[in-house]
């Protein structure tokens, strides 16, 4: 009977440190995705399974038009000291609760919406296959420039007419990989970059940046040959003047 009871206060003894060690790794799991400071977020949100970040990198167009309601953000990162990692549709980090989300005339949803007066560009999408599937800008481009790498809007130089006539065609037709998967297949992105811009029908920039050593762009895309050596000529004409 005695050796029976110590096999019950065994078992009971270790279902209880079974239990404070699960505990234990669930608080821990939860204070580790907690943040008890202030935490700059990069303005982005997730609708319809796409994540957009906040254009501000020039100031919307004039044919930026709002076209229909989409629906609404629905929660906010920095409003949680313990957010969710994963974005749900309908997710902000700064947009606040309740913030409309329209669709931009002339360009599909997948690639813009507005988020009340505030202009969001597709940043990554699961289903897109090429650059213009992510951006919809096939068609929509009008002039291709380097701008300075320090302040990010200074124009240094637009292609030649004939250049840019090649990039705007190939620009968009690249494929297009998520960025984590282009970071990993070049390790961390190592090089050096250069800043170039591609101006829109609408007004609207949108900013790109290349990486010299292993020829590639984010928005995510390996360059052709073709294109890289295109961007390395007209690099140098820079410094021809």
């Amino acid at each position: 009977m005695k050796s029976k009871k110590y096999r019950w206060i065994i078992l009971a003894v270790g279902l209880f440190l079974a239990a404070a060690v699960l505990l234990y790794v669930r608080e821990t799991g939860r204070r580790d995705s907690c943040f008890y400071g202030d935490v700059d977020y990069v303005s982005v949100l997730q609708w319809d399974g796409v994540v957009y970040q906040e254009d501000n990198h020039s100031p919307p167009g004039e044919l930026n038009k709002k076209g229909k309601l989409l629906g609404e953000i629905s929660y906010r990162k920095a409003d949680h000291q313990c957010p969710r990692t994963e974005m749900r549709d309908g997710d902000s980090t700064l947009l606040e609760v309740g913030t409309e989300l329209y669709e931009v005339s002339g360009y599909k949803t997948s690639a813009r919406l507005w988020a009340g007066d505030r202009l969001f560009v597709a940043d990554s999408n699961p289903d897109a296959r090429t650059l213009n599937d992510l951006l919809d800008i096939s068609g929509k481009i009008t002039a291709v420039r380097f701008i300075s790498g320090m302040d990010g809007t200074t124009h240094l130089m637009d292609f030649t007419p004939e250049a840019a006539e090649l990039f705007i065609k190939e620009f968009p037709m690249l494929k297009y990989i998520p960025f984590e998967q282009l970071y990993k297949e070049t390790k961390g992105w190592v090089g050096d970059h250069y800043s170039l811009e591609i101006e829109l029908q609408d007004g609207t920039a949108m900013p790109i940046v290349y990486n010299t050593l292993s020829p590639s762009f984010n928005p995510p895309a390996y360059a052709t040959p073709e294109l890289a050596q295109l961007i390395e000529q007209q690099r140098k004409l820079i410094y021809a003047k």
